[in-house]
């Protein structure tokens, strides 16, 4: 078995899917929290937890909050890179 589960292993790393796998491993690795976020929040979409009201208005205060977050984080790198030598292409 374990024959069998190594050479599915190297055909997997000569193929394209290889390089995708390898960065996604490293994502999950750099943020572990964010991707048990989106892991939990997919198994609830899937799961049929956003049929209900209840679990869409439950999806709804998430994607706000990730929403206001993202922007402000935006704003604040545009504020502080104001300026610098990264602006109109350079850098």
């Amino acid at each position: 078995m374990s024959e069998a589960l190594d050479g599915a292993a190297e055909k997997i790393e000569s193929t394209e899917l290889a390089g995708t796998a390898a960065t996604l491993t490293e994502r999950i690795r750099e943020r572990p929290l964010v991707s048990l976020g989106l892991a939990g929040v997919a198994g609830f979409v899937v799961g049929g937890g956003a049929v209900s009201r209840t679990g869409a208005a439950m999806l709804i205060l998430v994607a706000r909050i990730w929403l206001r977050r993202t922007a402000s984080d935006a704003l604040a790198e545009a504020i502080t890179s104001y300026g610098t030598a990264k602006r109109n292409g350079q850098g």
